[in-house]
């Protein structure tokens, strides 16, 4: 689980870097037969985009009067139903404009979890599956697992990938003094305001009650897989230096990680849901 969490934070991390200042959620509904459906909202700061294009020689589509939001585009999220696996159809979709930034809201529909192809990292499924750094050809798995028992009461079983030794060896091959470099206070200024407003969730939310769960993070029917707010993780400097040195050390990290302003990361390694 240490490492798990390690290199979700490193991946959402390296996805901001290329991609710029974004939020991405993801709401996956499940009924009691393992239906259901998937909304996901991501949302650009357009500005941030524009310069980091122009920074690496690119020139960004102007807009126009017919296209107002140069993120969304419907037939484009038509076809991106493939991400999610079998059984899934493209519901309904719109153009978004929130605190400053623009994007779009899409909702597909799924048949069957189990066949569910999710990737663990929220912002993966949205901004496709990138490289993971220090390691080669076929990318390892990072989508989620579901096993669904359907009956009065209905049970989900929801279970992290395994990393790779390809990723394991990775990790240890970073220098120590890497893991451990810290931060002046004009580098942390300047990460206060690359980051601002970046967010990231991916939440269940259950058709009925749930009688019984083993959730990190619960609140009535929903359930908050991982959630990422960097206005929160970065308001404390002290407290974000401490992802950098976390050591291999379970209790440690959990106990950390558990009450980490602005993070709440699923910590059980196989989550259980039932519900009725």
């Amino acid at each position: 689980m240490y490492r798990k969490i390690r290199f979700l934070l490193f991946g959402l991390l390296l996805l901001i870097l290329l991609s710029g200042c974004f939020e991405v959620s993801t709401l996956i509904k499940v009924k009691k037969d393992g239906s259901g459906t998937i909304e996901e909202t991501v949302l650009f700061n357009e500005g941030m985009m524009s310069g980091m294009m122009s920074g690496f020689g690119m020139e960004a589509e102007k807009e126009t009067e017919e296209q107002e939001n140069s993120f969304y585009d419907e037939e484009k999220l038509k076809k991106d139903i493939t991400k999610y696996g079998e059984n899934v159809s493209y519901v309904s979709s719109k153009p978004l404009e929130k605190n400053g930034k623009v994007g779009y809201e899409v909702i597909y529909a799924f048949e069957d979890i189990t066949k569910l192809t999710v990737n663990e990292n929220p912002a993966g499924s949205a901004m496709g599956n990138m490289p993971m750094m220090g390691t080669t050809g076929e990318q390892p798995s990072e989508n989620l697992s579901f096993e669904f028992k359907k009956g009065k009461t209905s049970e989900l079983t929801i279970k992290y990938p395994k990393l790779s030794e390809e990723i394991d060896k990775a990790e240890e091959e970073v220098p120590e003094e890497v893991e451990d470099m810290e931060m002046d206070p004009s580098e942390m200024e300047m990460m206060k305001a690359m980051f601002a407003g970046m967010k990231f969730s991916m939440k269940f939310e259950f058709d009925g009650k749930i009688t019984k769960t083993n959730a990190t993070n619960r609140d009535g029917s929903t359930i908050t897989f991982v959630e990422m707010d960097f206005d929160e993780i970065l308001k404390d400097t002290e407290n974000f230096k401490k992802l950098n040195s976390l050591k291999e050390n379970q209790k440690e990290m959990k106990k950390i990680m558990k009450n980490f302003p602005g993070v709440k990361i699923e910590m059980n390694e196989e989550l259980k849901v039932q519900f009725k």
